[in-house]
């Protein structure tokens, strides 16, 4: 195997492990990087061929649907995806020659199929050099929507019916920025590699080489990695210093290190979370970005809790969601996500608001949070709860979206009881 093929070697086991297995496309693709021992850039590239071909896989097959004279349910699924993998980088990938990606694919077919394979991967893919998209001809229909930008139709179907346009859909589909958030309980400042986002206080862009998280700053807690939608939500939760606060499911605990940080370590934060496992992650988070004023905690949110009852200045109820807001960061969710678990979802999300409001002082707010974009989880939900609690007011709404403040999606609410 030549040293082309490892790349693509190490994202088709990746995609393998992901259909036949369900795994999370990061976690197995983060094993096997470690066991195929390639250097820095190899790994990157494997990366970068596994999170692109996840993100346009309706686009690919449609494509291979088009040009294959074996129907895609009959093809093996590692040939199916080293045909993937050719035909994304052949299209997306246009610093890398065709002819090397054919003939690698060509290997890689001979190593996981047969003689056979290889030929009918060969043809599938030098024909594709030349073709087109193959996108249906009515450029309105949510049909080529879907197959364009890779988004399953029942999405889909549903963002169109809440007043979605192409523009928001292709953002969906498109590479997110890397994301920081000063620490001030480290530092006041960041070097050259750190572009500063208006909107926020203490959110940057970082444009340096090499993964943010591998940043000596990031090692001492001096940034972390916050989307800044998430640092939106928390500046505007009118957070001040002794403050009592609830974080009811903070793992892995941004949100609560970044209203430590707004409260300068003073006051309380009770960081809550239902998984036991989670809690180190959440205790090792705080710890690294020198968090001392918070407790980390087992509970269960969707359970009434007497002792939080009408404890707290502040509850963070950053609800269980089905996560359509992140989708350009974790393509997995297209395929791992339907219609039927957004609305189970919204009963969990009921309950746990309920169980929040429960929390608040009179005079305090409580926030309702998703990683999503849809309306029943959101709206829906908010209005809702302040037709049957007249005690809360609602101080502030938003949705945020990628294509129009270059967050991932995200909705948040706050809301004062009277």
């Amino acid at each position: 195997m030549s040293n082309l093929s490892k790349p693509r070697e190490a994202a088709l086991k990746a995609l393998v492990s992901c259909e036949k297995d369900g795994a999370y496309l990061n976690i197995c693709l983060r094993t096997i990087l470690s066991e195929a021992g390639m250097d820095a850039r190899d790994n990157a590239l494997a990366t970068t061929i596994a999170f692109g071909v996840t993100k346009n896989i309706l686009f690919l097959d449609n494509i291979i649907k088009n040009l294959s004279s074996i129907k895609l349910k009959k093809l093996s699924v590692w040939i199916h995806n080293i045909l993937r993998i050719g035909i994304f980088c052949n299209r997306f990938l246009d610093r890398i020659p065709v002819s090397a990606t054919v003939n690698e694919c060509v290997r890689l077919a001979r190593r996981y199929g047969h003689g056979a394979s290889a030929g009918f991967v060969n043809a599938v893919l030098r024909k594709s050099v030349s073709s087109g998209d193959f996108l249906p001809e009515n450029k309105d229909s949510n049909e080529y929507i879907s197959i364009k930008y890779s988004i399953p139709l029942w999405l889909v179907d549903m963002w169109k019916s809440q007043g979605y346009e192409e523009n928001f859909f292709a953002s969906m589909n498109m590479e997110p920025p890397v994301t920081v958030r000063l620490n001030t309980l480290k530092t006041n400042s960041l070097p050259e590699g750190f572009q500063k986002i208006d909107t926020l206080p203490h959110g940057y862009n970082y444009t340096g080489g090499g993964g943010v998280e591998n940043h000596p700053l990031f090692e001492e807690g001096a940034i972390t990695v916050q989307d800044g939608a998430s640092q939106k939500a928390i500046s505007s939760f009118r957070i001040d210093e002794n403050m009592s606060i609830l974080d009811l499911c903070s793992a892995p605990g941004g949100k609560a290190a970044y209203m430590a940080q707004l409260m300068n370590n003073t006051g309380e934060i009770i960081s809550c979370d239902i998984h036991e496992h989670k809690l180190s992650l959440i205790e090792s988070n705080l710890k690294r970005q020198g968090v001392t004023n918070t407790k980390v905690t087992l509970n269960d949110a969707t359970v009434f809790n007497k002792n939080f009852e009408k404890a707290f200045d502040r509850v963070l109820a950053d609800v269980p969601c089905s996560g359509l807001g992140v989708l350009r960061r974790k393509p997995d969710i297209k395929r791992t996500k339907t219609e039927k678990d957004t609305k189970e979802l919204a009963e969990i999300q009921k309950k746990i608001l309920e169980n929040a409001a429960l929390y608040v002082k009179k005079g305090g707010m409580l926030m309702y949070s998703t990683c999503t974009v849809n309306r029943i989880e959101n709206e829906d939900r908010v209005k809702e709860f302040l037709s049957l609690h007249p005690e809360f007011s609602l101080l502030e709404e938003r949705q945020l979206l990628p294509d129009k403040d270059n967050t991932d999606g995200f909705f948040y609410a706050v809301l004062e009881r009277k």
